[in-house]
């Protein structure tokens, strides 16, 4: 059992519920194993939850995604990849999304091409015109395919992965600063100031070894 704040109201016990993006709340959960799931809300599985459960706190139902939620605690017990978690993770948005878990389709060669280039090039700035031009693309093609193909827009796209490549430094025993630069940032206060309002808690607050896009 997890407790959720929302400013000026009473503290309220859930088993599991769903947060709406850019909602001010604090979180108690003393001594409970809980998994914090993260869904980009430009993505296309962040558009359906906001559509299904609109805005603020909703209680969910743990018996709709139980076997998926099983899964997930015992592969994190058992010290599984990061990979195998992931898809754990994702299984559990699956069953919220009404969809298929592991329903997914390859990537389109020339936007696997491009996400590859973003990561050769993370450490700079990086116009999205450049990176359709590397693929052979107009830059308003590339958008409507980088979409359509990943769910979630170029920049936010961009975003998360500079705060992935931050996180994994700062996990693996960096300092912030040292993490910032590796994942782009221009110094530690401007990543700190992201991660805040990606995730809702300092950077430097908790373990952040497991902290994955989903």
């Amino acid at each position: 059992m997890v407790r959720f704040q929302t400013p000026g109201k009473d503290w309220v016990a859930y088993t599991a519920a769903i947060i709406s993006a850019h909602l001010p709340h604090a979180f108690e959960a003393r001594g409970e194993l809980v998994a914090l799931i993260f869904t980009e809300p430009e993505s296309r599985e962040g558009r359906i939850l906001r559509e299904r459960f609109c805005t603020g706190i909703a209680p969910l139902a743990p018996d709709t995604f139980a076997d998926e939620a099983a899964a997930l605690a015992s592969a994190y017990d058992a010290d599984a990849t990061d990979e195998e978690l992931t898809a754990r993770a994702r299984a559990i948005i699956a069953s919220l999304t009404l969809a298929r878990a592991g329903q997914t389709r390859p990537l389109d060669k020339r936007i696997e091409r491009a996400i590859e280039v973003l990561r050769e090039r993370i450490g700079e700035t990086v116009p999205m015109a450049e990176i359709a031009d590397a693929v052979h693309l107009s830059p308003e093609r590339f958008r409507h395919l980088f979409l359509e193909q990943t769910g979630i827009r170029f920049r936010p796209y961009v975003l998360w992965l500079r705060l992935e490549l931050a996180i994994a430094s700062y996990a693996a025993g960096k300092n912030l600063t040292e993490a910032s630069y590796a994942g782009g940032f221009a110094d530690s206060a401007h990543f700190s100031r992201t991660f805040k309002r990606m995730f809702g808690v300092l950077a430097g607050g908790i373990s952040v070894q497991r902290v994955q896009r989903v």
